[in-house]
């Protein structure tokens, strides 16, 4: 009788899934190839032969997160929600506030400014912008919010806040001021809302 072998593991997915934790944990720069290879479980020449080297890896990695991230960012814009709730409800998103952004975190490290890696951070942020800019007009639409509001300006703050946010979370080591920031640009649109 033939014996049921555990599935082999896919090394190329095995090195993404640890690079994805990695960035997160550490940043790009912090993160070593040995790390890589001793976290995923795979060889040094799993690494060389799916990747070309570690910012390829990386590259790989943020494609797959922006996927994840999208995913979990578009759950907030629920078409029965009015678009004066899917705002509160991004804004009321769990989040890992210690841990910080999956790509904002990023910001403070050369890997910004590398000509591979940047597009693909700055594309999710782009599209957070666009879907809240989209979600305001909306807002505005409804009645919901004042028609004064620049739509743009109120999307990059909302993300600044959030960001923000973030920052100062990992600074004080506290996730009192994320928690802070969100309550804080929560009253905001309640309070516009009221002034319509």
């Amino acid at each position: 009788m033939k014996q049921h072998q555990p599935p082999k593991s896919n090394k190329r997915q095995d090195l993404i899934d640890a690079t994805k934790a990695l960035l997160w944990e550490r940043g790009f720069e912090a993160m070593s190839p040995k790390t890589i290879l001793k976290q995923s479980g795979a060889g040094q020449g799993s690494l060389y032969h799916h990747f070309e080297g570690k910012r390829d890896l990386a590259a790989t990695a943020l494609v797959e997160i922006d996927v994840e991230m999208r995913a979990a960012f578009d759950k907030n814009f629920n078409p029965a929600l009015s678009a004066l709730q899917q705002l509160l409800a991004y804004l009321e998103t769990p989040r890992e506030a210690l841990k910080g952004c999956r790509f904002g975190r990023l910001a403070n490290e050369q890997a910004i400014a590398d000509p591979v890696l940047n597009p693909i951070i700055s594309q999710l942020f782009t599209y957070l912008e666009v879907t809240l800019t989209k979600t305001v007009k909306a807002a505005q639409q409804a009645g919901d919010l004042p028609k004064s509001l620049k739509p743009k300006q109120t999307a990059v703050m909302l993300t600044a806040i959030i960001q923000g946010g973030y920052a100062l979370s990992r600074i004080h080591q506290s996730a009192e001021p994320l928690q802070t920031a969100v309550e804080g640009a929560k009253s905001i649109l309640t309070e516009l809302s009221k002034s319509t």
